[in-house]
């Protein structure tokens, strides 16, 4: 995440050597308007270590998280836009996300949606913040991605499709507390924006026109099997917008509603975003194979690195720093 935000070359040493003067023996001297400065840029970056944090989960899927994070960070590089310390490091930043994450990967689109709070009503007004913030037609991409999702459906269908069983009526759920979601369903951010949202509605309008063979196609193409989707599409999202909801448990309790689409929902949901998880795996392998442990067969290796893997993941620690030297030293770098 943070490597497609800033430049390759990150403006932040300009930054400090442009605003921390250097005296005699080549230190710093450190004004109280410099510690404020300082705060403020900590402030700023908090966002993308939560975020990187976040998005390297391996306990929860990953992939629906990442639409919430686009608007946040959306959000926060628009309100920073015009600060005096950081305006210099907020332009460069700007490109990188439009030029990275402007165009939204299919993926990532298809996971919100199977979040049961989003679906369509979500994915749309995600779009729509998007839209104002980053002054993208998302439109046609809006189409464009109900046709391919119902395309990849059709093919499930085509495989699974023998497993459908009685359906029954998914439960309407209920909760309070909106936190991530706050970013999608609240309105404030769509304050003065009157104007954006009527032209997003009325270039909607003209999109199901000009896009209606790609939608009709996808859509009819199999009336009878892309009822499952269609159903799932068009009923009432899930309320329960608390930071502990189990999408993947949701998907659970609904196989017998959803039989052929909680198999489609599992496989996107449970694609990661971040590539630390299987990266560690690599790094777990060199503790492995040693200068004493050299004559071990390929399965042997395999069956230890499964193990190690998961006696971590009973014991919760997929995510923790494994190099105790270097986290020890890194906790020494601090100023006095």
């Amino acid at each position: 995440m943070l490597k497609h935000l800033f430049p390759h070359r990150i403006p932040f040493t300009t930054f400090i050597h442009a605003n921390y003067p250097r005296a005699e023996g080549d230190q710093f001297i450190l004004t109280d308007e410099h510690w404020v400065i300082g705060e403020k840029v900590l402030k700023f970056l908090e966002l993308f270590y939560d975020s990187t944090v976040a998005l390297s989960g391996v306990y929860y899927p990953t992939s629906p998280l990442m639409l919430h994070f686009l608007v946040k960070i959306a959000i926060h590089l628009k309100n920073y836009a015009n600060d005096t310390h950081i305006r210099g490091v907020i332009q460069p930043m700007v490109d990188k996300y439009n030029k990275y994450w402007r165009n939204i990967p299919l993926l990532y689109s298809f996971a919100f949606i199977l979040d049961p709070r989003a679906k369509m009503k979500g994915f749309s007004r995600v779009l729509r913040r998007l839209m104002n913030l980053t002054s993208t037609d998302y439109v046609v991409y809006q189409v464009t991605t109900r046709a391919k999702l119902t395309d990849v459906y059709n093919k499930y269908e085509e495989k699974y499709g023998s497993v459908r069983l009685n359906r029954v009526v998914p439960p309407n759920l209920s909760g309070k507390k909106r936190s991530a979601w706050d970013e999608i369903y609240d309105d404030a951010d769509d304050v003065g924006t009157s104007v954006g949202m009527h032209s997003f509605a009325s270039t909607l309008n003209i999109a199901r026109d000009t896009s209606a063979t790609a939608l009709l196609h996808a859509a009819s193409s199999s009336a009878s099997t892309a009822s499952e989707l269609i159903s799932y599409l068009d009923c009432d999202t899930v309320n329960q917008l608390t930071d502990d909801f189990n999408i993947l448990h949701w998907w659970h309790q609904h196989k017998l509603t959803y039989p052929v689409l909680s198999i489609m929902a599992k496989d996107i949901l449970t694609v990661p975003v971040s590539t630390i998880s299987s990266e560690s795996t690599f790094s777990l392998t060199g503790r492995i194979i040693d200068e004493r442990r050299r004559r071990l067969k390929s399965d042997v290796v395999e069956m230890l690195t499964c193990i190690k893997d998961w006696e971590d993941a009973e014991a919760r620690m997929q995510h923790m720093v494994d190099d105790k030297e270097l986290e020890e030293t890194f906790e020494d770098l601090y100023l006095d």
